[in-house]
């Protein structure tokens, strides 16, 4: 028996594979609706002239808090059981449970937050009542050319079926999730 499992009674090797939920990281990577890009231009335009201003050698003297969306992933009705099928069919598989903050493992049926991975992309979104909430992402690194096409594929269909898009609050990175040229591009920053 292994030390970890010694120490906390449980697999450590069984939680390795599970999505990890931080709440630092909720909607940092977003996908939204493409209604938002005038917004979301804006808003990334104010939070780089504000990062300039309380940027320091040591950090930051401040925190820039975002406001919400004005065209809602919930208003755009987008349900929760079309979009589990079309991520199963595209080979991402549901996870059961999530590792959560680090130190606490929860069960999805008993959660709002749900996740579809594939490899070391996650997909995850919270639901309310039959419809998507919001939707966001957290991404390692890609294992192979294949998880990587069918990444590509899937976040490009979102982007032309749904009229999504994919903004990156921490590098300030806005995607068009139908322009494969720009998801390839994003992604490939993962890579290195």
């Amino acid at each position: 028996m292994g030390l970890l499992n010694k120490i906390f009674g449980r697999n450590s090797k069984q939680r390795e594979h599970l999505p990890s939920l931080w709440e630092d990281d909720y909607c940092q990577i977003e996908i939204a609706p493409r209604k938002n890009i005038q917004h979301i231009q804006f808003t990334i335009k104010q939070i780089e002239e504000f990062t300039e201003k309380v940027r320091t050698d040591y950090g930051f003297t401040d925190i820039f808090a975002r406001k919400d969306l004005p065209f809602t992933t919930l208003n755009e009705e987008l349900r929760v059981d079309s979009f589990e099928k079309f991520l199963n069919k595209k080979g991402f598989k549901k996870a059961q449970k999530i590792y959560y903050q680090g130190h606490k493992v929860i069960e999805c049926s008993k959660s709002t937050s749900n996740a579809f991975s594939l490899s070391s992309f996650h997909i995850f979104y919270d639901g309310h009542e039959e419809f998507i909430k919001n939707i966001w992402v957290s991404i390692s690194y890609h294992t192979s050319i294949s998880h990587s096409d069918k990444i590509i594929e899937t976040l490009y269909e979102l982007g032309e079926g749904y009229e999504l898009v994919l903004v990156d609050w921490n590098t300030s990175d806005l995607i068009d999730l139908t322009d494969k040229k720009q998801i390839k591009n994003y992604l490939r920053s993962f890579s290195n």
